[in-house]
């Protein structure tokens, strides 16, 4: 689907970068890249991937920059057409003033995603190698960066085309049975094929469950810091957090609110959240925020909760572990320096610390990477989306009913429709049927440019 027209975006953000790179895609970027580029040979002229040096000047002939010019032809191209990337000098001016002159000689501003749509349409790549693009620009953190980098190379691509090739041997005989029921062809063994489409079931289940570890990965683990108030939570929050970011005082009940605040940690986003303390509140304004702090731990993926190893447990430290109790959680003994030799008897293992000195703070930042790896995300190789997952869903429910229909002798044309279903909703997430909505769902979320 090479289209007629010829797009052009800065591909990359020019801002206060040494370097910028504008771009050219379509059936006319050859062309246009002749009458504006002044160097040793014309790009047309050019071997296909060779590295041009010279201008691009304006319409009286004057250079604008300084570039270096890559052609690279169809179908051998990013997006499967001709395709002109010009290097030049970064900041605002530049970039800015070539693209306007690519404009002037024909060129259209590219759409947010159009590079990348195109070379989806010209069958360069599938949609969840297009998503990965766009899971690469917004990566937060290392871990997330990486499995983009592995879905483009096609790895849930290839999990998906396994499936599907599993469902249709499953289909084939159902359908050859249907099609030619007068033809000598041995009958299919429908509890074989039920035990199959089961398998078959797990592994697409198997997808369905990664979607909330790969929310873990795209968005962050939550981690909230419970505990009695003054235990020290804000403090051992800021050292975490690696600034003062929400005020620390001796006096209880400083802090009334929930503050947020992201680390990175080997590799993986760490959403901490420092809450206000546990306690019999006597104001409307300390059961608000008590209400708040409780609604926060309920809704966290791992509970951090701090202890004072200068005071030895309370009750209200007791109560703090039961709220825990019920989520991934590490317990921590805060103001280690007050009290060198405290033991915390009554609890389970407590890593002691000392948000003031930073004491224990490396053993606890391991802990943390520790317990949100306990969530599966090493086992993650690619990340599953909010699309993938509704098909995934729809696939799964369609196995059902057809191995539902297998116990219970439903006919087999019923079957085989249920199957095919199936198989139809993992299309849909490569992109081997796709409608326009589906296109612009993906698209719109990119930047323009890729």
């Amino acid at each position: 689907m090479i289209t007629e027209d010829t797009i052009a975006a800065i591909a990359t953000s020019p801002g206060e970068a040494a370097i910028a790179v504008v771009r050219m895609s379509g059936v006319g970027a050859i062309a246009i890249a002749d009458q504006v580029f002044r160097g040793s040979i014309l790009p047309s002229k050019a071997r296909d991937r060779s590295v041009l040096f010279g201008d691009i000047v304006d319409e009286y002939g004057n250079p604008i920059d300084e570039v270096l010019l890559i052609v690279m032809r169809a179908p051998r191209s990013v997006t499967g057409e001709d395709v002109v990337e010009i290097s030049c000098h970064g900041g605002l001016v530049a970039p800015q003033r070539i693209l306007r002159r690519l404009l002037e000689k024909g060129c259209r501003l590219a759409e947010p995603g159009e590079f990348t749509k195109r070379a989806f349409l010209n069958g360069k790549i599938d949609l969840t190698q297009a998503e990965a693009v766009c899971e690469i620009v917004r990566a937060r953190n290392e871990k997330a960066f990486d499995l983009a980098i592995s879905q483009i190379k096609g790895k849930l691509s290839q999990r998906i085309d396994s499936i599907e090739r599993a469902i249709i041997d499953c289909l084939a005989p159902i359908e050859a049975e249907i099609d030619f029921p007068e033809d000598e062809i041995d009958g299919v063994d429908l509890e074989t094929t039920r035990e199959r489409l089961a398998r078959v079931r797990c592994e697409v289940q198997e997808l369905v469950d990664a979607y909330e570890r790969s929310r873990y990965i795209r968005q962050g683990v939550n981690v909230a810091i419970v505990g009695r108030t003054n235990v020290g939570k804000s403090s051992l929050f800021n050292r975490l957090v690696g600034r003062e970011r929400v005020i620390v005082s001796s006096e209880p009940g400083t802090t009334r609110d929930v503050v947020e605040a992201t680390v990175n940690l080997n590799g993986l986003s760490l959403n901490l959240f420092d809450t206000a303390g546990l306690c019999e509140a006597s104001s409307s304004v300390d059961r608000e925020a008590v209400r708040r702090s409780i609604e926060c731990l309920e809704q966290c993926d791992i509970a951090l909760a701090v202890l004072d190893a200068s005071e030895g447990m309370h009750m209200e430290d007791y109560q703090v572990l039961e709220k825990a109790r019920g989520k991934r959680h590490i317990v921590v003994a805060n103001k280690i320096d007050l009290a060198p030799n405290a033991t915390i008897g009554g609890c389970e293992s407590v890593l002691k610390v000392s948000a003031l000195t930073g004491v224990g703070i490396s053993d606890l930042k391991d802990a943390l990477v520790k317990v949100a790896h306990s969530t599966g995300l090493s086992d993650l190789e690619f990340l599953i989306n909010e699309r993938h997952v509704r098909f995934l869903k729809e696939a799964c429910e369609n196995l059902k009913t057809a191995m539902d229909g297998i116990s219970t002798g439903v006919p087999i044309d019923f079957i085989a429709s249920d199957i095919r279903m199936s198989l139809e909703q993992l299309h849909q997430i490569t992109g081997r049927e796709f409608t326009e909505e589906v296109l612009e769902e993906i698209f719109r979320r990119f930047c323009i440019g890729k």
